[in-house]
């Protein structure tokens, strides 16, 4: 069972978290055969304040209009 998990920012809509796991499903089916009903992915949401790169917290985020 290919199991995807991704971290972002908290924002997003529903609907785009949603068309982000189709969209990795598909990439998994389409990439390495994986039957589709045994793709699994998990979406984390964090605060923007939990992300660092470099040690560096990084700039406040707010999520762009759709």
């Amino acid at each position: 069972m290919p199991v995807i998990q991704i971290d972002i920012r908290k924002g997003r809509t529903r609907k785009q978290i949603r068309a982000l796991q189709k969209a990795l499903a598909d990439a998994v089916v389409r990439t390495i055969g994986a039957p589709r009903e045994y793709v699994y992915v998990l979406v984390r949401e964090e605060e923007g304040a939990n992300h660092a790169l470099a040690g560096r917290p990084l700039p406040e985020w707010k999520p762009t209009a759709k």
